[in-house]
């Protein structure tokens, strides 16, 4: 069996939630453009969530856990025409995902930075 690096998962479930806290030009240019940009906002943040909450959540509060469950749950409620950058940008849907997140990172008491660009974890097609 494999050991779960905790500090990462956390690191990187911090970094997913202040890129969606960030303005909107901001989160589309920290992604290669080669890549969807807004998937990959929203499968970045689910992978690490999903991962956290289901190896700690035991170590999670009440608070954090349902910050989480709110941006979850207004992805899973975006309409199709919300994933495109136009939308990222202009949509209240992805307002809502900016404010959601920013509530998390204070659950968690963590900074509302700019993340690190990741552009080496993508292989261009």
């Amino acid at each position: 069996m494999q050991d779960v690096n905790r500090p990462w998962l956390f690191e990187r479930l911090k970094c997913s939630l202040q890129l969606l806290a960030c303005p909107p030009q901001i989160q589309l240019e920290k992604f290669p453009e080669f890549v969807h940009r807004p998937d990959e906002l929203a499968l970045d943040f689910d992978n690490f969530r999903m991962a956290c909450a289901g190896k700690f959540r035991a170590e999670l509060t009440g608070e954090q856990l349902s910050c989480l469950d709110s941006v979850d749950q207004s992805f899973s409620q975006m309409p199709a025409d919300c994933f495109s950058p136009n939308a990222v940008t202009n949509s209240r849907e992805w307002q809502q995902i900016r404010q959601l997140a920013a509530e998390a990172l204070k659950a968690f008491g963590w900074p509302l930075d700019e993340p690190p660009r990741r552009d080496h974890e993508f292989v261009a097609p």
